[in-house]
């Protein structure tokens, strides 16, 4: 009888050996994953912060392509128009860019899932 009672002392030692190894390889992976979140939130986060500079400096440059316009109309001894064709290019890089910048986003949020282990969709962060 003692031998049996010990047989499964041994037993219950063992599997609670083994459940203790479990946990702790399931607390490191949470660790890792929590570390990479982090990791993945700072990144995006400074390509955001990147994107809204990016942003601020095509406002920018918008508003003093209209005010180079407005005085060009306005001066009677300028001729209007000399410049719109480097104007307009200008405009459309700006619009490519913000368009680039988008699709920036897009990738990176994704390659975030990916790296999380989740679908595109499921990013809400």
């Amino acid at each position: 009888m003692r031998t049996r009672r010990r047989g499964r002392d041994d037993d219950l030692s063992s599997r609670t050996l083994e459940l203790e190894q479990w946990a702790d390889d399931v607390r490191a992976r949470e660790e890792a994953f929590a570390q990479r979140l982090l990791e993945v939130r700072s990144i995006l986060a400074a390509a955001d912060a990147r994107d809204a500079a990016s942003a601020a400096r095509d406002a920018e440059a918008e508003q003093r392509e209209r005010d180079v316009d407005l005085a060009e109309m306005l001066d009677p001894g300028a001729s209007y128009g000399q410049h719109l064709p480097e104007r307009r290019q200008a405009v459309l890089d700006r619009e490519h860019a913000e368009e680039d910048r988008a699709a920036s986003r897009e990738d990176r949020r994704a390659l975030a899932g990916i790296a999380l282990g989740r679908h595109r969709r499921d990013l809400t962060w």
